[in-house]
């Protein structure tokens, strides 16, 4: 299956390279610096002209690190943001909601509303491996889950990505932050990618090595009020910025999007 998934939307057509070649679905492809693999397929032209692109609908999937709050909120999600780093082709619709794991998500609006050629990014994990209120959704119930979604999107030729969930500060005695609660989850999203073709936007692996960059005292300025998920206007603005550009990095064709 080609970098773009099943969709086979008009705007795959545009940015696809001219070799029609596609990358590993299991999206793990890092540039150098980053310490990872350097082979990367792009799903797009690079040297593509933004103004010749078609127009796209993006759709977030998500929780409270990608839920929208408003510009007076001291909480920001990242999902509110991601427009900022793209062009005026793609256009946003945000329906991530705080407290919400995969199987307490309402997918209908997505369902309802995608069209062929939209892309989806599903974003979850935080809520899911958590054991308060109820929430907790088992990895294998939640790469079920995932997996059903995923087919249901497939089918209106809409484009999956996964987006691994942001890191959480989990800060041990060493001085590095830990990622024991959220790997089952991330492994779970990079199956189900494998198995259907589609993308892995890694934002849990950029916000994790960031953190571990620059340590628990300067992650205060990431996370508000000591919250160990929760963004400030930074925090959301940084995540952000490093899910826009994974997509350039995994050969999204989203990427040619990206400012």
């Amino acid at each position: 299956m080609s970098a773009g998934g099943a969709g086979g939307s008009a705007a795959d057509a545009a940015v696809r390279d001219a070799s029609g070649s596609s990358r590993d679905s299991s999206g793990t492809n890092n540039d150098a610096s980053q310490g990872h693999d350097t082979a990367i397929t792009p799903g797009y032209d690079a040297k593509v002209d933004p103004s010749t692109l078609p127009a796209v609908t993006l759709w977030l999937a998500g929780d409270s690190t990608c839920a929208p709050y408003g510009a007076a909120s001291a909480q920001q999600g990242w999902g509110e943001h991601l427009a900022e780093f793209f062009n005026s082709k793609v256009t946003v619709q945000n329906k991530a909601v705080g407290g919400r794991t995969v199987t307490s998500f309402d997918w209908s609006p997505i369902e309802s509303g995608a069209q062929p050629g939209d892309y989806v990014m599903i974003e979850f994990g935080i809520n899911d491996s958590s054991t308060a209120n109820g929430r907790y959704v088992s990895p294998a119930d939640f790469q079920a889950k995932l997996s059903s979604e995923v087919d249901t999107l497939l089918a209106k030729k809409a484009t999956p990505i996964m987006v691994t969930p942001s890191a959480l500060q989990g800060w041990q005695s060493d001085g590095t932050d830990s990622n024991t609660r959220e790997q089952p989850y991330c492994d779970a999203m990079k199956a189900v990618a494998t198995a259907k073709g589609i993308l892995v936007d890694d934002l849990n692996a950029r916000s994790l090595e960031n953190l571990n960059k620059i340590g628990q005292a300067a992650a205060a300025a990431i996370y508000i009020n000591g919250d160990k998920a929760h963004f400030t206007l930074k925090g959301a603005t940084l995540m952000a910025q490093y899910v826009t550009q994974e997509l350039v990095r995994i050969g999204s064709p989203l990427g040619a999007y990206v400012n």
